[in-house]
């Protein structure tokens, strides 16, 4: 009786222990590894077809960054951003647009200053000094009379100023980019959108992130870390 116990016992035992295995091996192939295939696609993202058919993005507006002055990533990444934009393809385009929102609250606080020095024609030439008024000195570029002692500093006219940001100019320019931040569910900066159809977050260093911006430009296709 006990001879007959015994096989039984060992089968029994075998059976428990290459039911654990298979047990664990299924959980660490299919859980964790989907769970990390997730991590990976937080940082690109595409739209669909319909979707897409909808975009409110311009033509010609190939590779687009949504930044704020108040972001201190956007202001690091400004010289890879330029580096960026000399190795675009002929005819493709790099466009800067201001995170916005209807309301204009935190980081879209400054979406008017910018609205209003890109249709002047000067925003380029005094981004650094707007990114280091917000970030370094904690000048409030929305409150209206340190913006204006801000502007007087970087000889900016405050008559001509105050005259452009109530152009329709500079509303059709609000209106475009709150219309590029909602529908892209923006909510956080800085972001790329390729081709109106990828949304990028920054997931390697500059300029392996280039290469990969630039690959789903001409490509349609991301590269591998």
């Amino acid at each position: 009786m006990k001879k007959r116990i015994l096989p039984i016992l060992a089968y029994t035992v075998f059976v428990a222990v290459i039911s654990a295995l298979i047990t664990t091996a299924w959980f660490h192939y299919f859980v964790l590894n989907q769970n990390s295939s997730e991590e990976e696609q937080q940082t690109l993202t595409f739209l669909s077809a319909d979707k897409l058919s909808k975009s409110p993005i311009k033509d010609g507006q190939d590779i687009i960054e949504i930044f704020s002055y108040g972001c201190h990533f956007c202001a690091l990444n400004e010289k890879n951003v330029e580096a960026l934009e000399k190795r675009m393809p002929e005819g493709k385009k790099l466009v800067r647009l201001h995170f916005s929102l209807d309301n204009q609250g935190g980081l879209a606080r400054f979406a008017p200053v910018f609205a209003t020095l890109q249709v002047m024609g000067i925003e380029e030439a005094h981004r650094e000094s707007a990114y280091d008024a917000v970030l370094k000195n904690k000048i409030d570029l929305g409150d209206a009379e340190k913006r204006a002692a801000w502007l007087q500093e970087n000889k900016i006219s405050v008559d001509d100023y105050n005259k452009v940001s109530q152009t329709p100019e500079v509303k059709e320019l609000l209106d475009y980019m709150t219309k590029v931040t909602q529908y892209y569910d923006i909510n956080a900066t800085p972001i790329f959108i390729v081709n109106k159809k990828w949304v990028a977050i920054q997931d390697r260093e500059f300029p392996a992130f280039s290469d990969n911006l630039l690959s789903l430009l001409e490509h349609d296709k991301a590269l591998e870390k």
